[in-house]
């Protein structure tokens, strides 16, 4: 694994605003990540009011975790060609 990391291109720093540009960018992700919190909720319904929120949000940040990771991807490689140019 440290020579998979050492042979890789140096990692692009992307800031928080350009990951949320480009979530909004593509609405795929952002109804995914909408999709997986709509059904953790559906999912969570029958349980005590008090603990509606805690689950959701544990049901739905593995998907959403998943989604992020793709779109931070894709703005580090939209940031590492604009470096590039």
């Amino acid at each position: 694994m440290a020579a998979a990391r050492a042979a890789s291109k140096p990692a692009v720093r992307v800031s928080m605003p350009e990951l949320l540009r480009e979530a909004l960018h593509s609405p795929r992700e952002l109804l995914g990540m909408l999709a997986a919190l709509l059904v953790a909720m559906v999912l969570t319904s029958p349980l005590p009011t008090f603990l509606w929120g805690p689950a959701t949000l544990v049901l739905a940040a593995v998907p959403g975790t998943i989604l992020m990771n793709r779109v931070r991807l894709r703005a580090e490689h939209r940031a590492r060609t604009r470096q590039d140019r």
